[in-house]
């Protein structure tokens, strides 16, 4: 299947989910059990609280089902709600390293000197910057050149600094007359059109990495597309610990994990023991939890265990131990042949994966006993920053 030349080949944007509150709203009325005036006051009521909930947020978390109270709707979060909320744990200093994370060249170049397994760089597309021995690539010919070579393929590219997999594909093989490549959902594209796209959306820096392989217990699960693991990780009193952490198994053909590739599957993981404990299709139609893959009917997802659960966890609370200043991070973690690596970090992680398959907003009091013990932990380590960088300054002058 050849690209079609009526849009972009890679995503050049997020995919806009358009909320249609209407037809929400209508799904809400006929689940029954609260009347559509009660359903907006606490639509009302929501918005100013802590969650700062939107209409869409209360829609599609249900949060109109008559079992849950009103602490339990109160907990849930917006994106906004869970901007701030991280923000709680990561306040302004100059002790924040986002523009480190932000820049997944860097991020990978630092995990790496600390001996924590990445991904190996194969590439680096940058008009203006220089990443030392690492291959650069400067132009739209530099692009063409490095594909058409069938030694540097299988790889894996992505922008240097977006998120939500925007740009991001696997190249797995080139033509023999190198003029097309295949991709990783099984189109076949122009090697110069993809050049032309890089350097058009994407020239402030575009990462070419090997093409990971996972072990056959993940592939059994989510096929021969990468499944990542989220682990969000939190600074409490003796240091980072697990907060919640999930994975995204990858759409039907999709060759990302995101939405970006369709509708895929939200797995929660028990921390604790690295089992999936529930599955839920992230369909545009609402929440439908499974047992089994969507790709692999027969393969049950919930039951099974992440391997190397106990490396997975300890690789991202220490990680997190590099930067200290950050109260909560997002980790993203893929199994590989390997063993587990460690691809991105998210300084302000959202959580909707945690509450969608865990059915609890992120306020719920076991979090917030943990909250409260990192804001407490966090003005303990500033102030003790704060001691120290007195007592340099009063020894140097």
């Amino acid at each position: 299947m050849t690209a079609t030349k009526s849009e972009t080949i890679l995503a050049t944007r997020i995919r806009a989910n358009k909320p249609d509150l209407a037809f929400w709203l209508r799904k809400a009325q006929s689940a029954g059990g609260r009347s559509t005036a009660a359903m907006i006051w606490d639509m009302a009521r929501l918005a100013r609280g802590p969650g700062k909930l939107r209409p869409y947020d209360y829609l599609r978390y249900e949060l109109y089902r008559p079992t849950l109270s009103t602490g339990e709707r109160a907990a849930f979060l917006s994106p906004h709600g869970s901007d701030l909320l991280n923000a709680r744990f990561s306040p302004p200093s100059r002790e924040l390293q986002s523009s480190l994370t932000i820049d997944k060249v860097l991020t990978a170049v630092v995990l790496k000197a600390a001996g924590f397994p990445v991904p190996e760089t194969r590439a680096i597309l940058s008009v203006d910057a220089n990443y030392g021995v690492m291959s650069a690539l400067r132009t739209a010919a530099d692009i063409v050149a490095f594909l058409r070579d069938p030694a540097n393929l299988p790889v894996f590219g992505k922008p240097v600094n977006s998120s939500q997999s925007v740009g991001a594909a696997s190249f797995l093989s080139v033509t023999p007359d190198g003029a097309e490549v295949l991709l990783g959902d099984g189109r076949q594209a122009s090697v110069a059109a993809i050049a032309d796209e890089i350097m058009q959306y994407f020239h402030r820096g575009y990462l070419f990495q090997e093409l990971l392989r996972q072990p056959p217990e993940i592939i059994a699960i989510a096929g021969e597309t990468l499944s990542s693991m989220r682990l969000v990780t939190l600074w409490v009193p003796g240091g980072p610990q697990l907060l919640y952490a999930g994975s995204k198994l990858p759409a039907p053909g999709a060759m990302v994990d995101s939405l970006m590739g369709g509708d895929n599957v939200l797995v929660l993981i028990d921390p604790a023991t690295g089992e999936a404990t529930r599955a839920m299709l992230s369909a545009s139609g609402g929440r439908k939890f499974i047992t089994h893959s969507q790709l692999f009917p027969e393969a049950p997802v919930v039951g099974m265990h992440y391997p190397h659960w106990a490396e997975v966890t300890r690789m991202a609370t220490e990680a997190h131990r590099m930067f200290p200043g950050h109260g909560i991070l997002g980790f993203d973690i893929v199994q590989t042949t390997r063993g587990p690596a460690i691809t991105e970090i998210n300084t302000n992680p959202h959580h909707a994966l945690y509450q969608f398959c865990a059915d609890r907003g992120m306020l719920n009091p076991e979090f917030r006993v943990l909250f409260a013990a990192a804001e407490n932990d966090q003005e303990r380590r500033r102030a003790d920053q704060k001691l120290r960088d007195a007592a340099f300054n009063a020894a140097s002058h």
